[in-house]
């Protein structure tokens, strides 16, 4: 048994001063108030459940490229140093080649499944996804891979436009695959037909879409206007005016933005290029120098970055704990309570990631090294 006391815990709807008891990786016990108990003292410090990012495909050098499994590894602990304690792992590419490599055997200690980025996405809107990634829709294709590896892929992002993209969703929906418009040029009826077809989501919302107009608002509007869908948001304040994330929240219902990075495998990097893409700064962007191209950014930053921007603290936990838990049905965490995986971060008053359990376990944490 483990105690945690004297804590500030960051619940769904409050701070509250308290204690957690944990057993056997799970959350015995969650009180308010003293704890008489022996254990960990956070003299005041946060408590917060465990990051988790469903949009992310590498950092620290590293990218999720299936056929090295090394790489993979070392993006997700990349990521787990910063706060991340479940992610999906973002994978580009046909599903031919990527089922190549499926089922995987082991997956990292903080991937809870795999998001696909496509391959049934817009060419008009593929943003830094290498247009040879994409494919025309394909039904039999998406219903042979799916009965192989459902039980892998968690997260789908289509473009509802698409000839046979009712189909498409339809069969990722079937298999229990959370699907998303993504990279898209769809207008807000074609969006509004897609929930219906089974479309929960939007894709890095604002980005890889046109913009709203007000006679022709697109997904962008639809976003903003149809309160079941959830809506990805990156913070790195480059994607995204500051005042853009803070009009999202202000507009959508309190469960339904999930903060995202979109980080890529030159996450942490020294200026330079790259293949097709180049490092400035904090920048990443294709070697033309303006398509943006994936972000360096990382789930304890976006939380800082938020809050930095006037977003209350307990609202900006929740987007990118238990939302992102809701939107892909992990019914075992993204929350503190009686019950749920011991995936848990400690908190400065700098909101810097002190200590990581995962499960319960207490890992080493390098956020005072950071790459």
């Amino acid at each position: 048994m483990k105690v945690l006391k004297n804590c500030t815990l960051v619940l769904p709807e409050s701070l509250e001063k308290g204690y957690v008891v944990i057993k056997d990786g799970v959350i015995e016990e969650v009180g308010l108030g003293e704890c008489s108990l022996e254990g960990e003292d956070f003299s005041g410090a946060y408590l917060v459940p465990g990051y988790i990012d469903v949009h992310v495909h590498g950092g620290g050098g590293a990218g999720f490229d299936l056929s090295d499994p090394d790489a993979c590894h070392r993006a997700a602990e990349f990521h787990l140093n910063h706060g991340t304690t479940s992610m999906l792992m973002g994978l580009e590419g046909g599903l031919e080649e990527i089922g190549k490599h499926l089922p995987l055997k082991k997956l990292p200690s903080n991937v809870a499944g795999i998001f696909l980025e496509g391959p049934f996405i817009s060419p008009k809107r593929p943003g830094a996804i290498d247009p040879a990634f994409i494919r025309e829709p394909n039904k039999e294709l998406l219903t042979t891979f799916l009965e192989k590896f459902s039980s892998q892929i968690t997260y789908m992002a289509i473009a509802p436009e698409l000839k046979d993209a009712k189909d498409l969703i339809n069969i990722a929906d079937d298999y229990g695959v959370v699907v998303s418009a993504g990279h898209t040029t769809a207008s807000i009826e074609t969006l509004y037909e897609a929930i219906l077809w089974g479309t929960k989501c939007v894709c890095h919302t604002f980005n890889g879409m046109p913009p709203m107009h007000h006679r022709e608002p697109g997904v962008v509007g639809g976003a903003l206007l149809y309160d079941d869908l959830y809506t990805e948001i990156i913070c790195d304040g480059i994607h995204i005016h500051p005042d853009i994330v803070k009009l999202l929240f202000k507009i959508k219902p309190h469960d339904k933005v999930l903060a995202i990075t979109d980080s890529v495998s030159l996450n942490g990097m020294p200026d330079g290029k790259y293949g097709r893409r180049m490092v400035k700064g904090r920048k990443i962007t294709l070697t033309n120098g303006t398509t943006i191209a994936g972000s360096s950014l990382t789930m304890d930053e976006a939380v800082k970055n938020m809050v930095s921007w006037g977003l209350d603290l307990v609202t900006v936990v929740r987007s990118a704990t238990i939302n992102p838990a809701k939107a892909m049905g992990f019914n075992d965490r993204g929350r503190i309570a009686k019950g749920m995986r011991a995936d848990l971060l400690k908190l400065n008053s700098s909101l810097d990631v002190e200590e990581i359990y995962l499960e319960g376990n207490k890992l080493a944490c390098f956020w005072h090294n950071r790459i």
